[in-house]
């Protein structure tokens, strides 16, 4: 009954003679816990929570199919890893889902520190020292041999391991598109030039992989819709290319080349790839199901996308990262209880994702093998009396998961409304991820049974009134003011925000290029001022790296905000401010100046109560000032250890 809310989301779909149960694709994501050539517990336990969670398809990443050919450290098809990968397959199947594994040929883009023969490095063309320091030759005859024969003997061994599937990576700059694009292949032989010679080799490929699958088993591809290049394949070219690659593959799932859009940002729009999977569904050439992937992170957005015939299903990376068990809540008429994604890429942005992989709101993932699962919260042996101090993120997760564990809760806020510092999003005009995210937590912290307490201002004597057995004190950051003369001329970027009765003029100087300073001129900018952010550092937003930063520089591109960096402050006038750059120094006007020169943690209250219960917990930024993971995960380990 419930699956009516979203009939196509949840009609079962024929790939070949596998029958998925629904059309969500679990994309494969690489979480880099490969130990010594096999994935490790966590990584099953990680894949087994996106069958449990109800996908259609679950599919394992990055799976090398030869030496010469790895961007990270291999898994490596041996008769001893055997055993983990069919244990892969049999806990996807435990759970009703498709197994299926992607993959992989780095190409030009392997990184030489996972490859064993360094002639065995190569590409469509000869390189030199790209971005990993890889460096290669084009390919001759025997080399396309090669690397055939290993995709069709990965493929083979993932089959005999269980998989019912095998995800044929043509995308994202690996080999196969590298051969496809004619930005990048250059070659003049049968490989290189025109339209039909740069399919060759990926069309042989697939052919190799389909002789050696058999006519029983399902081989899809992953392929990108454009090359989102002057100079690129077209999405006429991709029609092409499929309109003959389908009679060796039996589902393509659209992705795109530029990284802007395959890791797309927060500033982005949703569903950036919709429009090259409808351009082919609808071109009358291509008959197999296409299913689209890129910033799809609602089921009501999946359902509109297939019901309105731009795809036959959807492929999900990040929205079930953020919550492995949507298809499941969607399915049961609980849309409202998914955890939304931030689309902030932490994921894989910081050098946590190669430590160990981490999601803003999810404090589970990864951490699946030591910590159970989202559904089976582990109650608490005894229930205890808790106060929360402060109703922002972390406090409000605090009060989350503790009436989840069935403690009593009561979770003081001393402002009118429950958010935090996250209340700014309700006025920013880029921010919407964390908005929704924002009110999923009001939203389930009101239905937890916690009691509110909203205009209340913590003190000693409330403490000892409430008798708590355990107090979490989560009241957030405050502004940190520069000593910068005429500072008093000045207003805090959150006035922006915060400030109904704040309005700037048409000119605003932000002082402070870290990332509230950057965002916050991109929200004025979107308004149409004319932003120029100073900041005092060589680099802005120094903290934001990876694709997280291209992301926030194509957004600063697009705006036509100025940024200047190694740019002192040193006065603010009536009209402007007076800076230093480079030993030279400079002024501007302005009809507003902003300040976002850091935040400081609000401590105070701590000391105020830290003697009112046996245990007292300080979390989130009133402990460290940091981002959305760092309150989420103090909120909920805190609550976890009463």
């Amino acid at each position: 009954m419930f699956i009516q809310q979203y009939p196509n989301l949840f009609k079962p779909i024929k790939i070949r003679d596998l029958t998925v149960r629904n059309r969500i694709m679990s994309s494969p994501n690489l979480q880099h816990r490969v130990i010594d050539g096999r994935p490790d517990l966590y990584y099953v336990k990680y894949l087994e929570h996106k069958a449990r969670g109800g996908a259609g398809i679950v599919t394992l990443g990055e799976a090398n199919v030869c030496d010469g050919g790895n961007h990270v450290e291999g898994m490596e098809t041996t008769f001893e890893n055997l055993t983990v990968y069919a244990e892969i397959a049999q806990a996807i199947h435990e759970h009703g889902a498709i197994a299926s594994v992607e993959l992989t040929h780095g190409g030009m883009n392997v990184d030489p520190r996972y490859n064993k023969n360094p002639n065995r490095i190569m590409g469509p063309c000869d390189f030199e020292a790209t971005r990993r320091g890889a460096r290669g030759h084009a390919m001759t005859e025997e080399d396309i041999e090669f690397v055939a024969n290993g995709f069709a003997d990965t493929a083979e061994y993932y089959f005999s391991a269980g998989f019912d599937t095998v995800l044929l990576h043509c995308a994202h700059g690996w080999l196969l598109t590298q051969f496809l694009s004619p930005v990048i292949n250059k070659r003049t032989d049968d490989y290189g030039g025109c339209l039909e010679n740069r399919i060759r080799f990926p069309l042989y490929v697939m052919k190799k992989v389909r002789e050696r699958a058999g006519p029983d088993k399902a081989v899809t591809v992953r392929l990108s819709g454009s090359e989102r290049h002057p100079d690129g394949f077209s999405t006429q070219d991709v029609i092409e290319f499929l309109a003959k690659a389908q009679e060796y593959v039996d589902m393509a799932e659209i992705s795109t080349e530029d990284f802007r859009y395959v890791f797309a940002s927060t500033y982005m729009e949703y569903g950036q790839n919709v429009p090259f999977a409808e351009q082919i569904k609808k071109s009358g050439r291509v008959n197999i199901p296409i299913y689209s992937v890129g910033s799809i992170m609602r089921p009501e957005q999946a359902e509109e996308i297939i019901a309105s015939g731009k795809a036959d299903g959807v492929s999900m990376s990040r929205a079930l990262i953020a919550d492995p068990f949507l298809p499941k809540k969607a399915a049961e008429g609980h849309s409202d209880e998914i955890t939304p994604c931030l689309r902030c890429l932490s994921c894989v942005s910081n050098d946590n994702a190669y430590r160990h992989f981490i999601c803003s709101v999810n404090p589970l993932v990864s951490r699946e093998v030591r910590l159970g699962f989202n559904d089976d919260m582990s109650k608490a042996k005894e229930s205890k009396k808790v106060l929360v101090v402060g109703g922002g993120p972390a406090g409000m997760q605090a009060a989350i998961t503790a009436s989840e564990r069935g403690h009593d809760v009561t979770l003081v806020e001393r402002d009118s409304t429950l958010g935090g510092l996250l209340r700014f999003s309700v006025r920013d005009n880029i921010k919407h991820d964390l908005r929704r995210y924002m009110e999923f937590l009001i939203r389930k912290v009101g239905n937890s049974g916690a009691k509110i307490l909203l205009n209340t201002e913590i003190t000693a004597e409330l403490a000892d009134k409430t008798e708590p057995d355990h107090i979490i004190v989560a009241t957030g950051s405050r502004p940190v003011t520069p000593k910068i003369e005429g500072i008093e001329k000045a207003r805090h970027a959150t006035a922006v925000y915060f400030d109904p009765g704040f309005k700037t003029g048409d000119s605003v100087i932000i002082i402070g290029g870290g990332l509230v300073g950057v965002e916050c001129g991109l929200h004025l900018s979107s308004l149409g001022k004319r932003v120029t952010v100073l900041e005092f550092m060589d680099e802005y937003a120094a903290g934001t790296v990876n694709v997280a930063r291209r992301g926030l520089e194509y957004a600063v591109e697009k705006s036509g905000i100025k940024i200047i960096v190694s740019a002192k402050t040193f006065k603010i006038s009536e009209t402007g401010i007076d800076y230093e750059k480079d030993g030279k120094k400079a002024a501007l006007t302005a009809d507003t100046v902003l300040y976002a020169t850091g935040m400081q943690p609000y401590e105070e209250p701590y000391f105020s109560v830290y003697d009112k219960a046996p245990f007292v917990s300080l979390i989130g930024d009133a402990k460290k000032v940091g981002k959305v993971d760092g309150a989420v995960y103090g909120g909920y380990f805190a609550a976890m250890d009463i």
